[in-house]
């Protein structure tokens, strides 16, 4: 008999919220004054398709095959149950199959006791690579479909529905909403047998030429990701996108770019170290709140390292790489710099991030003087607020990307 998941939907929508907010705390996501807005933007230029919540590259074909098991369901089941049900049954047991071997990277892990799937299961944050890498086929207008397009498709009957591959032309089965992926191992078949990230010899070369023709937004250029792709090996003893053996692999664009991007990650830690500190003397000074000095103490290190960088960082062409800086976010970056260049106390910052703050939060900005505020500041623990780092861009992501890319079956 099938193992049932009747229950794995009831979650409210406020307990998936706050799982999510709390996955942000825990990767240092959150972002408080607006500094993501530069991560996003140098993140999808290097390497499009990827995400912050990326594990490891072969859900870019558990995905699919998933999918594809469900469209093979008669359509009497599909009409029964939810699409949406049905597919987070299928993530939950693709977790339990996954832990059977694998301990890291398992998307759901932390909730699989309650046979339920994540609040951003790998359906919802794979589903851009797909479409970006070009895994998923093109809609009849051109477009790529969405998840929820997908699972509408799913519950009516497929000869009705009209996919065309890139050239245009129809493609006459209905199911064949994606490319012409690699077929799943014989083991995938047996929902008793564990299933592992690495990938087999076809997978890899499916995918690395997928990944080669990835471009930058809105430019018939290769991306950086594409260029990092033809020699794998090459990403995984960099640090940084930054370093020596990428940067050789970067067009002209891209190296002036990364030197940008550089000096963006720096002055984004300092402003990150910033913001703690003020809400720590806020809280302490003000609330009269015992607070410790543990995002204070660092301030003085983490300006020390990033100054030089973040000084370097010219804001008046930062708009070729981040169009549509909003002007109080402009703010805190040119407010940032002058105070790195005359050393005066955080003070004179708080009015310009408040209102970055505010803009960004609203009653649940944590810098704002009215009661509101100090309730804020009064649940935050600032010892758990993640000490500041500079911007990644995804670079640990795509390092593993080309980790699993390598090491093959």
């Amino acid at each position: 008999m099938e193992a049932a998941f009747g229950w794995t939907l009831l979650s409210a929508d406020a307990i998936r919220r706050a799982e999510a907010r709390l996955r942000e705390e825990v990767e240092g996501v959150r972002d408080e004054v607006g500094f993501m807005l530069l991560h996003q933007a140098y993140a999808d230029r290097f390497f499009p398709g990827t995400s912050v919540q990326h594990t490891r590259l072969r859900y870019v074909f558990f995905v699919p095959w998933m999918y594809q098991k469900i469209a093979g369901f008669d359509l009497r089941r599909r009409r029964q149950y939810s699409i949406e049900k049905l597919v987070a049954e299928e993530e939950v047991r693709l977790t339990g199959r996954l832990l059977l071997k694998e301990s890291e990277g398992v998307i759901g892990r932390r909730v699989y006791g309650q046979r339920r799937p994540s609040s951003q299961p790998a359906t919802l944050v794979y589903w851009t690579a797909l479409s970006t890498w070009g895994l998923l086929r093109r809609l009849e207008d051109g477009s790529w479909p969405s998840r929820r397009a997908i699972h509408q498709m799913l519950s009516t009957d497929w000869g009705q529905v009209r996919i065309h591959d890139d050239d245009g032309v129809l493609i006459e089965e209905g199911h064949s909403i994606f490319s012409n992926i690699p077929s799943p191992p014989d083991v995938w078949k047996d929902q008793s047998k564990p299933l592992a990230f690495r990938l087999r010899a076809c997978e890899a070369q499916f995918i690395k030429s997928q990944l080669l023709t990835t471009r930058k937004p809105h430019s018939p250029t290769p991306a950086l990701l594409a260029e990092i792709s033809k020699n794998p090996r090459e990403a995984q003893d960099a640090k940084s996108p930054w370093q020596k053996n990428i940067i050789g692999v970067a067009d002209a664009e891209d190296r002036a770019a990364l030197q940008r991007a550089k000096q963006a990650a720096a002055l984004a830690a300092i402003g990150r170290a910033i913001y703690a500190a003020l809400v720590e003397d806020l809280r302490e000074k003000r609330d009269g709140l015992h607070t410790s000095m543990y995002h204070r103490s660092q301030l003085p290190k983490v300006v020390e390292d990033y100054r030089e960088n973040a000084l370097e960082l010219d804001l008046s062409i930062l708009h070729q790489d981040v169009p549509r800086v909003p002007a109080y976010f402009a703010a805190v970056l040119q407010k940032t710099q002058e105070w790195l260049k005359n050393g005066r106390g955080i003070d004179e910052l708080r009015e310009t991030y408040e209102r970055s703050e505010k803009f960004r939060k609203g009653d649940r900005a944590r810098l704002v003087l009215r009661p509101v505020g100090r309730q804020k500041r009064a649940e935050w623990d600032n010892e758990k607020h993640p000490p500041a780092k500079p911007l990644h861009y995804r670079w640990p992501i795509v390092r593993q990307m080309m980790a699993d890319l390598e090491g093959h079956a």
